[in-house]
């Protein structure tokens, strides 16, 4: 049956890049292999996902999916100029100079009777065009000869890293299954890949001669691993500049402190002021993701103070008293209503 892939997105033909980056986003991470070990569809979920994103996220691709649909592969590059997709060749063929049509031509090359080889080669070119200029539309030239050594596809594959991983660099051995959606053909390898240090979500890290296997005796193609950063429960990461919350205590925002808060290099001293609020940020300068060019991004920290729960009966004497010192409505500029 012919694929939907912008079904199997869930998104509109309309579709812009960034729906359906979005899309596929949510969805490889909803079935990734890794995420969902005991779920024995997800991994076909997943190919799916994948192969549907390789094609829309490419506008060449796109271009011919929307017009041939999933037959757009079989397609040469550039379409069928001049309508060329409907011709039908042994008519054209069999009423040529009332001659008929063979593949016997000594030189291996298509013959029509009562044409000459250069004449056969000109009338080809008008069909097709700028198909002869694609290396990989085919395995023949139009001589009828096979083409020479002809390079693999590049291949894209989306990998999951963890935030740390993406600060500090890590190396990992994987077992990859690559789908080459063009060439309806999947392969798994087993390969090392070294994820450098201070790479960014979306960011694609090059694995030479790891993509699509070449034919006549070819190089492979690139594989490129598109990065994805998992989420982590403590940190968020924008850039380079990192943010996190810290609790603190209603003592040390009301009085001040030096507390200590975590870093990329480790703890270090932060400055709590007097009189600090609950949800208030702090700026660490060059506490964030080291550049791989220098310098470092920064740390945005926020302070969550936290009421202290079942308090003995001389706090809450304490407490009741510090109220009667201070006694203000700090809801005294909320509205009556709406």
């Amino acid at each position: 049956m012919a694929k939907d892939y912008y079904q199997t997105l869930g998104v509109q033909p309309q579709a812009d890049e960034k729906e359906i980056k979005k899309a596929y986003r949510k969805l490889a991470r909803k079935y990734h292999p890794d995420i969902n070990p005991n779920d024995k569809g997800a991994e076909g979920k997943f190919k799916e996902v994948n192969e549907a994103y390789q094609v829309l996220s490419d506008t060449e691709k796109r271009g011919l999916y929307d017009q041939y649909g999933s037959d757009y592969d079989k397609v040469p590059a550039g379409g069928y100029p001049g309508g060329a997709q409907n011709v039908n060749f042994q008519d054209l063929f069999g009423n040529a100079q009332g001659g008929g049509f063979s593949s016997g031509h000594p030189g291996g090359g298509v013959h029509v009777e009562g044409m000459d080889p250069g004449e056969v080669g000109d009338l080809f070119e008008t069909l097709f065009g700028n198909a002869r200029a694609d290396k990989r539309a085919s395995g023949f030239n139009f001589s009828g000869r096979r083409r020479g050594p002809q390079q693999g596809r590049d291949i894209e594959q989306p990998l999951e890293i963890s935030l740390p991983e993406s600060i500090h660099g890590t190396q990992r051995s994987l077992a990859l299954t690559l789908r080459d959606a063009a060439a309806a053909a999947e392969e798994t390898r087993n390969i090392t890949v070294k994820i450098p240090a201070g790479v960014k979500e979306g960011a694609r890290v090059r694995v030479a001669k790891q993509g699509g296997s070449g034919s006549g005796g070819g190089p492979n193609g690139d594989l490129y691993l598109r990065i994805v950063i998992q989420p982590h429960p403590s940190w968020k990461r924008e850039g380079d500049n990192l943010s996190c919350e810290v609790p603190i205590t209603f003592a040390e925002a009301s009085l001040g402190a030096q507390i200590e808060v975590p870093t990329v290099g480790g703890q270090v001293q932060l400055k709590i002021p007097a009189g600090t609020q609950s949800g208030q940020t702090f700026r660490l300068s060059g506490r964030g993701v080291p550049g791989s060019k220098g310098g470092a991004g920064d740390e945005f920290v926020k302070v969550k103070i936290v009421v202290p729960k079942n308090l003995g009966p001389r706090e809450e004497e304490l407490i009741r008293e510090l109220s009667k010192l201070r006694d203000q409505n700090v809801r005294l500029d909320l509205p009556a209503g709406l």
